[in-house]
């Protein structure tokens, strides 16, 4: 692969070190990780770093554009929070999020986007912002793209997450007229059955326990791969894959077996 293949690691059951030792073995060279998956590792982050392999990002810093009243100045400092973790890993992307807050203000996510953009800088970091399926604002790729489009913060791009876009209806068109630059990761998966797009609570289900791997279910996984290799893409290309089932299998066998789905659509 030309591309970093990574893992997300939510994937796996077992310790952090445990993990990162199956994503590993199983021919990854990066890992998504969660700050949960970091603060549960008794040597912390030095401890993970050492061990490798990369990170592809931190995750993830939930509902930070938006945030009302005097949450948002807690967000302020849990970003802060996140870098320090970041910077320990050495990593230099964070994962934050389009916000799923009923009561967030939209009319200063622009300003709260610009803001989160400026403050990673300073640390030569970048931002990950990802439209998800059940999102207030930004729930859908076109969406998240218009806004960053305008904004124009050169550390910001997009999450590509195929279930997001597909839970929705939406397909590889979405992908259309978006720099292949400005997308910073692409997150492969699959679903068994197409929920109601309007069954906000069916679509959480089935993202938070029952996704499959590529080519195990009915997203037409070929029709996404063969837009962003026309358009250039030159990112990382990994598996993000809640699944309940999975995770009950020993760390290096669902590694192994995310691997290997990994490599039938992005050889």
């Amino acid at each position: 692969m030309t591309q970093p293949a990574f893992l997300n690691l939510v994937l796996l059951s077992g310790k952090p070190e445990e993990k990162l030792q199956a994503a590993r073995d199983a021919g990854f060279d990066q890992v998504e990780i969660w700050r949960e998956d970091v603060e549960a590792c008794e040597g912390g982050a030095a401890r993970l770093a050492q061990q490798g392999p990369g990170f592809t990002n931190l995750q993830v810093l939930r509902d930070f554009t938006g945030a009302p009243g005097a949450l948002r100045q807690q967000k302020r400092d849990e970003l802060r929070q996140f870098i320090a973790m970041a910077q320990a890993l050495d990593c230099d992307t964070i994962q934050a999020p389009a916000t799923t807050r009923a009561d967030a203000v939209a009319a200063q996510i622009d300003e709260d986007l610009c803001w989160l953009a400026t403050e990673v800088g300073r640390f030569d970091m970048r931002i990950m912002y990802e439209p998800m399926a059940w999102c207030s604002v930004d729930n859908t790729l076109p969406l998240a793209w218009e806004r960053l489009k305008r904004l124009d913060q050169p550390n910001i791009g997009l999450v590509v997450d195929l279930f997001h876009i597909c839970a929705l209806g939406g397909d590889a068109s979405q992908l259309d007229n978006i720099p292949a630059e400005r997308i910073y990761e692409v997150q492969l998966c699959d679903m068994a059955a197409q929920p109601s797009p309007r069954d906000k609570e069916a679509i959480m289900v089935i993202a938070k326990h029952q996704r499959q791997l590529p080519g195990a279910g009915i997203i037409d996984v070929g029709s996404f791969i063969d837009k962003l290799k026309s358009a250039g893409y030159q990112g990382p290309v990994g598996i993000e894959v809640f699944n309940d089932d999975l995770k009950r299998l020993p760390p290096r066998e669902a590694a192994q077996q995310a691997y290997a789905a990994l490599r039938r659509f992005w050889p």
